[in-house]
């Protein structure tokens, strides 16, 4: 097992949508990651993304959780049916962030 060397917030505007959320680096990192995100009533800080990054962390995994495009642009409410598109980009850019801070595979997770 692996301590958790950081958490620390997390900003990506260099391409869009923008990817915010929090970072876990692990203590000994196994070379993957895990990107992790919200549905539509919550957002990265909910106490179920917050455990399970932790609890990857713990096991050497590079973890994002992040929030939706929809969460970024309103605090609160469910989605438009019309963000739909914009969210699965986001999905695919918090990917392609993590794959910058990992040499392994990355893996896309979350809850609704």
């Amino acid at each position: 097992m692996s301590s958790i060397a950081s958490v620390r917030e997390f900003i990506d505007v260099s391409s869009q949508p923008a990817v915010r959320g929090f970072l876990h680096v692990p203590g000994t990192a196994n070379g993957r990651g895990l990107v992790l995100t919200h549905g539509a009533g919550a957002n990265s800080q909910s106490k179920l993304l917050t455990s399970l990054a932790s609890a990857f962390a713990d096991t050497g995994f590079t973890v994002l959780r992040f929030d939706l495009p929809f969460r970024q642009q309103r605090r609160y409410g469910p989605p438009s049916p019309g963000s739909a598109a914009t969210d699965r980009d986001g999905v695919r850019r918090a990917i392609t962030v993590l794959r910058t801070h990992v040499t392994g595979h990355v893996y896309a997770g979350g809850h609704s």
